[in-house]
């Protein structure tokens, strides 16, 4: 068997998992932002190279319309008024011998065709020491002349080089948020996981009361609802090592006696020589005791590993109850009491038939032993919007609401003498027949006397 790893040991930090989701969160952080960021660039220029567009087309369109409609003096005189203004304008308007007529360059730029919509290119205007970055469109007009007019990107640039800048400080900032916050995810993350660890740790080495801790407000996460579940199977495992201590108690005391008895009786027909016919009858009944002890802790075993679910059947409860009380109904007799079935309606239910005939049969039995005192016992089934119940209840002295869990536990007996016949597995046995079913057993103060309920809910057959 593997020796678990010692209290707060960690795995090799690159290789562990923690390393893997801190690099996953710090790429996917980053990389996001990245793109964000990249988005942002991308729709700001465009949107700057649309305002530019929209300029120069206008101023184009406007140029374009006087000169159709006034000729070229008129142009002219449009274009003199616009440049008189500065700003970021370009305009040539020039001849079919390409002649400059009006505009602030000396030249038709070399490879622009004589007609597009828009391009980026370099202009020297007049007046300037350096050429400038333009968004240029060209125009062919009537008779050979032809039109350029162009807009400086050098502001749209300076406010695009800015952005740049920006761009590249935030993605430096999200670097270090991104490593702040992964480191933050993920050592929330390994303080959850070493949580549960150390509880598997520590309950391994034997400390079976150790809990994972959850959240006390309730949060609900993944890790909340995998605590409570792992809490939940060490409560279980809690209980049926619990109940393993008390099953070896209760054999240790309940074999003990029929076994002494049993070989008393046999050193006994050993020393006398003789094999009295008493004696044999009294080893067959001790033995008979010790076999139905075994039995029923393993019909119990078995019911508690679910074996026998697939033999469920469609049946009648009330049926059932009938026939247990005609089956016990002249025992009833015997020991002076009235034994009555209230089972008048069919309660269709699926279940394992022998096994619940089983249970109902260790309640009556338990009910005639204990019970018989009160006069009447009555065995009730009776259809619920759940599904069904079976109730056996008596008239006797009861079981004191203290002593009921105990009641129902392996080999617990309320005679803490163990003076009485009996391994008190009948009720333990009944109990974990219910829990084969998905149902539950119940018992009940009946004032007077004890009601012992078993509430069943319809099996889906298919």
């Amino acid at each position: 068997m593997p020796t678990p790893p010692a209290r707060g040991h960690r795995p090799r930090w690159p290789r562990s998992t923690t390393a893997r989701i801190t690099l996953l969160v710090f790429v996917a952080m980053v990389g996001t932002s990245a793109i964000i960021l990249g988005f942002i660039a991308r729709v700001t220029q465009g949107q700057l190279d649309a305002d530019a567009r929209t300029l120069i087309t206008a101023e184009r369109e406007a140029i374009v319309a006087t000169f159709n409609r006034n000729g070229p003096a008129a142009a002219r005189d449009v274009i003199i008024a616009e440049l008189l203004i500065p700003g970021p304008l370009a305009v040539r308007l020039e001849d079919a011998g390409h002649h400059g007529v009006a505009g602030n360059l000396t030249a038709w730029p070399a490879g622009l065709p004589r007609q597009t919509e828009f391009q980026r290119i370099g202009l020297l205007r007049n007046g300037h020491d350096a050429a400038e970055p333009f968004a240029v469109t060209s125009f062919t007009l009537a008779n050979g002349y032809r039109l350029l007019v162009g807009r400086s990107l050098a502001e749209e640039e300076r406010l695009t080089a800015t952005l740049t800048t920006s761009l590249f400080a935030a993605v430096g900032l999200a670097l270090l948020l991104a490593t702040g916050i992964s480191f933050l995810v993920t050592s929330a993350i390994a303080r959850r996981i070493e949580n549960i660890a150390n509880v598997a740790v520590a309950v391994s080495a034997g400390d079976l009361a150790r809990r994972v801790e959850v959240q006390a407000n309730g949060a609900g996460d993944a890790f909340d609802r995998l605590g409570t579940a792992l809490n939940a199977m060490l409560a279980r495992i809690e209980t049926l090592v619990d109940e393993l201590r008390s099953v070896t108690d209760g054999l240790a005391h309940d074999l003990r006696s029929p076994l002494t008895r049993l070989k008393a009786r046999i050193d006994r027909v050993q020393r006398d020589g003789d094999s009295s016919g008493t004696d044999i009858a009294a080893i067959g009944t001790e033995a008979d005791a010790l076999l139905a002890m075994l039995e029923n802790s393993l019909e119990i075993s078995r019911a508690e590993a679910g074996i026998g679910r697939d033999r469920f059947v469609a049946m009648d409860l009330a049926a059932l109850a009938r026939d247990m009380v005609d089956m016990y109904e002249p025992l009833a007799d015997d020991n002076g009491v009235r034994l009555t079935a209230i089972a008048a309606d069919a309660v269709p239910i699926t279940a394992h038939r022998e096994l619940l005939g089983r249970a109902l049969s260790n309640l009556i039995d338990n009910a005639l032993r204990y019970g018989a005192a009160g006069g009447v016992i009555e065995v009730a089934a009776e259809a619920t919007t759940a599904g069904a119940r079976l109730t056996v209840a008596d008239h006797g002295p009861g079981i004191a609401p203290a002593d009921r869990d105990g009641a129902l536990r392996r080999f617990g007996r309320l005679d803490a003498a163990r003076s009485a016949r009996g391994a008190g597995l009948g009720l333990a046995l009944a109990a974990a027949i219910a829990r084969l079913h998905g149902g539950a057993l119940t018992l009940h103060a009946n004032r007077p006397g004890l009601r012992v309920t078993i509430d069943l809910p319809q099996q889906d057959q298919g």
